[in-house]
């Protein structure tokens, strides 16, 4: 405490006559300057002078009980007149005084509560220096986790910026860290950011996606997925990157396999084929009609093989990005129209009420083979899998800025096990019902190829015994 009356007990100082401060021992302290007026120290200034007048005069000492100090407090004085007889007096404060008593347990209590509060800080200061030191081991850790994958990883926030970046990603673009850290990945490496469809203008727009693509011959799929906050919305986005250039080398070789052999396959196919059609047709002769039946099943096979050996070139193709599409404005009402009527003849043969309800002036952008393709694909299905007298339906509409194709059935329905492989090459649904039923198992891979490759997606809603349903939903076409 820096008060007066605190730093007076056990001071004494020597004044001159007037009451000027001369000097003082060590526990005076500061209590005031050289040449200044004792006076000022006190409320009642006028006391201790009188006091200072009359013991010189008398020469005997003064006591002053108590006088309150000018900024607080109290104290008893003593006045002692100096022997040499110039004038000079001796002021003791006195310890003594009861005054201080309760100032001093004031004092003794607040110290007490600051040793308190300095021990309290020692003890949150350990805390926080254990939690820092805790949150750096766990960062270590996570560092060493991430950089240990063998998958890349990048991280960015609401803005677009780098924060996160290991070194599998690194690598595979060819990047460094340390210069690419919170620079706009549109800027550190834009061919990723276009891929993606990361616009810097609207970063919250961006979507989950996977592309492929090539960097210094590497084949790179690239998994982006966008960080949202229930409260706070956008917060940034994830890229997943994957190295599969191993992979798409087996890939290719697959590919070739498939369609060299498909090629192999398909010359003497085609002749086979047309040897049969020569039989059936009576062209070398006339056939027994015992053998007419045998004739036909052979043909019914040689189709079905020959529709597998297109179905697996179609896919390989697809698969490779070899198959060529033509895009350009599609107008949905003949896409469908066409697809219903192709597939008439089979939905008529089951007794099935095949309808159609289409939305005019839709209009999508792609390859009209290719999509009607897809959707025949699901039709056909939808007909193999549908009991004599059901249903089957194609509808298209629009439904905000897109183009939904949908394929609805009251067939037998998919069961939730099967839907997760559904699109899976060559898997077909295997139960009592489909034994029965043909098939390659690679109709519904080629749709979702097809329509992936005209960014949209195919969504299916089913359960067993009740049907199923199947949407596509394609952009709408941009003049």
């Amino acid at each position: 405490m820096n008060t007066p009356y605190r730093r007076a007990a056990n001071a004494a100082i020597v004044v001159s006559p007037r009451g000027e401060f001369l000097r003082g021992n060590g526990a005076a302290g500061e209590l005031s300057q050289p040449g200044e007026s004792i006076a000022t120290l006190f409320v009642s200034g006028e006391t201790v002078i009188a006091a200072l007048n009359e013991a010189v005069q008398s020469g005997d000492v003064v006591v002053i009980d108590e006088i309150e100090f000018a900024s607080g407090g109290s104290i008893s004085l003593r006045v002692i007149p100096l022997p040499d007889g110039d004038g000079r007096c001796l002021i003791d404060f006195d310890a003594e005084s009861t005054q201080l008593e309760p100032l001093e347990e004031a004092a003794r209590q607040n110290d007490l509560r600051v040793q308190r509060l300095s021990e309290q800080l020692v003890t949150v200061t350990r805390e926080l220096l254990n939690r820092t030191a805790q949150l750096a081991e766990q960062k270590q850790k996570i560092d060493a986790i991430i950089n240990g994958m063998e998958e890349g990883l990048l991280g960015c926030d609401e803005q677009g910026r780098i924060i996160q970046i290991n070194e599998t990603a690194a690598r595979l673009l060819q990047l460094e860290p340390s210069r690419v850290m919170q620079h706009p990945l549109h800027e550190a490496h834009p061919f990723t950011a276009n891929a993606i469809g990361f616009d810097p203008d609207q970063p919250g727009a961006l979507s989950r996606r996977n592309v492929n693509f090539t960097v210094a011959g590497r084949d790179i799929r690239v998994f982006s997925s966008p960080i949202v906050d229930e409260t706070t919305g956008f917060k940034g986005f994830v890229l997943i990157l994957l190295d599969r250039t191993k992979q798409a080398e087996l890939d290719q070789m697959k590919a070739d396999i498939i369609s060299i052999v498909s090629h192999e396959m398909r010359s003497p196919l085609t002749s086979i084929k047309g040897y049969i059609d020569l039989l059936i047709g009576g062209d070398v002769g006339e056939v027994p009609e015992s053998m007419m039946s045998y004739l036909g099943i052979v043909s019914q096979n040689a189709n079905r093989l020959s529709s597998l050996i297109d179905d697996m070139l179609d896919l390989s193709r697809l698969e490779a990005g070899k198959l060529d599409m033509s895009f350009g404005r599609v107008d949905v009402n003949y896409l469908c129209d066409s697809v219903y009527l192709s597939m008439k003849p089979q939905a008529e043969a089951k007794r099935l009420e095949f309808r159609r309800d289409v939305e005019t002036g839709l209009m999508v952008s792609g390859d009209v083979d290719r999509l009607q393709q897809a959707l025949g694909n699901l039709t056909s299905n939808a007909i193999k899998y549908t009991p004599e007298g059901g249903m089957v339906a194609i509808e298209a509409m629009r439904e905000n800025e897109g183009v939904i194709l949908r394929v609805i059935d009251s067939g037998i329905g998919i069961s939730a096990n099967d839907q997760q492989r559904l699109f899976q090459k060559f898997f077909r649904v295997k139960n009592a019902k489909t034994r029965n039923i043909g098939g390659t198992g690679l109709g519904l891979c080629i749709a979702r190829t097809i329509v992936e490759a005209h960014e949209g997606r195919i969504v299916i809603e089913s359960s067993e015994g009740a049907g199923s349903k199947f949407t596509i939903l394609l952009p709408e076409y941009q003049s």
